[in-house]
């Protein structure tokens, strides 16, 4: 392929002179050891080395640079071992077979290094690197290839992939593929040669296509687009681009095809054999192209105007105004001719001469334009002449309210374009602005937004306010608790909580004003001093403060019954119920604010709580939401649940029974009476509550048959006891 659009040209046609310069970036890191069909892979790179440069030209100038053999971990050990000369091919091989292997892989800047050598930046170069592993040392080889590309004067890059993988030679590939080079996989000794004869011996010709009009005047302000066609038709070369068009191709004939806006050309080319380099003029017929453009004589300053055009409206034209005189690419307000006709651009804000230009936006040349002269707008701003510190304040205008006009209140004397609070132009009149909430003399602004000139101004004074706080003196901690404020209540002042003595703008739990008074606050799971705040939200300044004493709070739990391992537990509490407190059930010894299943206090004692289906040291925790601290806890131990139930073995069908029983006894366990075998689930045939105590009576059956009397557990639905009852 093609390197891309070079902008470098060709001095002269024909064959150039220069002997192109290659450098063989070698790899000489410790995984060169690894092996392959058992012979390592540094003794198959020397010997193949040797062989194939027995064959180089000695026309060519050749060097070798070296990276990671000398020492390990150093991702700065790269040498060059051989300058670039001709006649160097024996030093090479002999270079290589000294060479330790050892090291990391700093083959991005090893390549670089080699370009530099190169001159690349002056001269035709090229790099050709053989490398057994990726980059280890934080670079980036993709970006590398594609700053030499863009900087060389003819720079390729080859990349001989040694022993990688399909994956791994993606990676290191892009150096060849962004400098115009090509990526070889070689999977041994053989392959290796191949790589070497195709990247080193052979002499793949340089060759620059100069484009020319039909007036023999270089063209350098198109975008063209070449073809390079073989003897049998096939595209073997393509370049897109201003200016010279650069590649590689074998000797041979080829017939080139170049077209862009409104030029075409072509013809044939003759490459040479071992002529490194060659340049060719191409013809172009070029047509130059035209447009007209119309507009008011004069417009308002910053304002919106029409614009009708007729030009070529290719994809990136546009009609700009700028000052008259202005260089050619020069732009403000814009806008793409594609958009439609006529098109609605902005005027400047400065007065004066301008023109309305169309332009050629691929080549940036200016193809039609008209003069058109900016003129003065007027504006005024009305505002009362004293507010309080951060309240908002209506301010009526007139002025042209354009998109990005805004009228905002600043120091006097502050630099254009400064604001603080600020409403645009176009949404309302009178508009609506906040004060700032330092005292003194401020200057209300009408802002051209395009460019931040003060339309109109007028000058404002920001007086003192004052407010009041209300509250409990102590409140218990995490508590909430109602505070009467009275103040400004600008647009985001607030009430909050926070330790005495904190730094302006600090805050905990907090409150709107806007929500009105009185506030609730929620206070932080603490004890001692802290203070209440009005705050000034557009300056975090503190209008009022007040102190209160947060005191500690204290919390119960208790439970009846006996805790089932994945049974329901109510528990009994006692405490300060703020907004998120909970009562959760976690193994002893568990980090502060762990839970498993839990229940909000604000629902009410008993709370109900699933307990854990494991076994062990569990306990049962008061939680203060805000802070996740325990405040009460109480052990419990989860175990398999027992019962026993006693009662006659027979008895007459429908007679009352005395059964006596031992159990967990929570609430909704039962003593049951069902058919001898039947599952935990079976529906009771007669069932009693063993909140009746023990012994209770319970009748037996209506019909004659065997039966079981159970102990039932609700929560789980177990049978945890039985006893064989013979009905008559």
């Amino acid at each position: 392929m093609f390197l891309g659009a070079c902008i470098a040209l060709a001095s002269s046609f024909g064959a150039a002179s220069a002997q192109e310069r290659t450098m063989i970036v070698l790899d000489g890191s410790g995984s060169m050891w690894g092996q392959i069909d058992g012979v390592p892979k540094l003794q198959i790179a020397r010997d193949t080395l040797r062989d194939v440069l027995k064959t180089v030209p000695e026309t060519t100038e050749l060097g070798l640079m070296a990276y990671g053999h000398r020492k390990k971990g150093d991702c700065t050990d790269i040498e060059l071992m051989v300058p670039p000369a001709t006649g160097t091919a024996s030093l090479i091989a002999d270079k290589a077979d000294k060479m330790k292997f050892l090291g990391k892989t700093p083959l991005t800047d090893a390549v670089k290094r080699a370009a530099e050598e190169l001159r690349y930046t002056e001269d035709t170069a090229t790099v050709v690197l053989i490398t057994d592993g990726l980059e280890t040392c934080k670079a980036n080889v993709c970006e590398l290839g594609k700053l030499l590309e863009s900087q060389g004067a003819n720079f390729t890059a080859h990349v001989v992939g040694f022993g990688l993988s399909k994956e791994e030679g993606a990676q290191v590939a892009c150096l060849a593929e962004n400098t115009g080079g090509q990526y070889i996989s070689a999977e041994n000794g053989d392959a290796l040669a191949e790589a070497l004869k195709e990247t080193v011996v052979a002499i793949v010709p340089a060759i620059t296509l100069i484009p020319v009009d039909q007036n023999n005047t270089k063209v350098t302000d198109i975008t063209l687009n070449w073809s390079i066609l073989d003897k049998d038709g096939n595209e073997v070369l393509t370049d897109y681009g201003f200016g010279d068009a650069h590649g590689r191709l074998d000797a041979g004939t080829y017939n080139v095809s170049v077209s862009g806006t409104a030029a075409s050309g072509g013809g044939a080319i003759d490459i040479l054999a071992d002529v490194a380099k060659q340049s060719f003029e191409i013809t172009l017929e070029v047509q130059r192209l035209e447009a007209t453009v119309t507009a008011p004589e004069q417009v308002s300053a910053g304002a919106e105007f029409e614009v009708n055009w007729e030009g070529p409206d290719h994809q990136s034209d546009y009609v700009t105004i700028v000052e008259k005189g202005s260089d050619e690419g020069t732009y403000n307000d814009y806008a793409y001719t594609k958009n439609g006709n006529p098109a609605q651009i902005d005027a400047p804000d400065g007065l004066g001469a301008y023109e309305v230009r169309y332009v050629h936006g691929e080549t940036r040349k200016t193809l039609g334009r008209a003069d058109i002269e900016v003129v003065a707008i007027t504006g005024s701003v009305s505002a009362p002449a004293q507010v309080g510190a951060g309240s908002e304040f209506e301010v009526a205008f007139t002025g042209p309210a354009y998109g990005s006009d805004y009228i905002t209140i600043v120091e006097v004397g502050a630099e254009q374009g400064t604001y603080k609070d600020y409403a645009y132009a176009k949404n309302a009149n009178p508009a609506v602005i906040q004060a700032p909430d330092g005292l003194g003399e401020y200057e209300v602004r009408y802002v051209i937004g395009k460019s931040k000139r003060t339309l109109a101004s007028t000058i404002v004074e920001v007086t003192a306010i004052s407010g009041t706080l209300e509250s409990p003196e102590s409140v218990p901690a995490g508590s909430e608790f109602e505070v009467h404020w009275t103040g400004p209540s600008n647009k985001g002042d607030y009430i909050t909580i926070v330790e005495k003595g904190a730094a302006e703008g600090s805050y905990k739990s907090y409150a709107y004003t806007r929500h009105g008074s009185p506030a609730k606050i929620a206070a932080p799971d603490a004890v001692g001093v802290y203070e209440l705040r009005y705050v000034i939200d557009s300056s975090k300044r503190t209008l009022v403060s007040r102190p209160i004493t947060l005191t500690e709070v204290t919390a119960t739990l208790s439970f009846d019954g006996t805790p089932i391992p994945g049974g329901k537990l109510r528990i009994d509490w006692t405490g300060p119920n703020t907004p998120s407190d909970y009562i959760t059930v976690v193994e002893i010894g568990s980090d502060e604010g762990s839970y498993n299943d839990y229940a909000y206090t604000r629902n009410g004692s008993p709370a109900e709580i699933d307990l854990p289906k494991a076994l062990g040291a569990f306990e049962i925790r008061y939680v203060i939401g805000s802070s996740d601290r325990t405040l009460a806890a109480l052990p419990i131990t989860l175990k398999p649940a027992s019962a026993s139930v006693s009662a006659p073995s027979n008895a007459k069908a429908g007679d009352a029974i005395e059964v006596s029983w031992t159990g967990p006894a929570a609430k909704g366990d039962t003593i049951e009476i069902v058919a001898t075998g039947s599952p935990d689930n079976a529906a009771p045939i007669t069932s009693a509550g063993t909140v009746q105590g023990s012994p209770l009576f319970i009748y037996a059956p209506g019909s004659p048959g065997s039966y079981e009397v159970r102990y039932k557990v609700k929560d789980t639905g177990k049978t945890l006891a039985t006893t064989p009852l013979s009905v008559e």
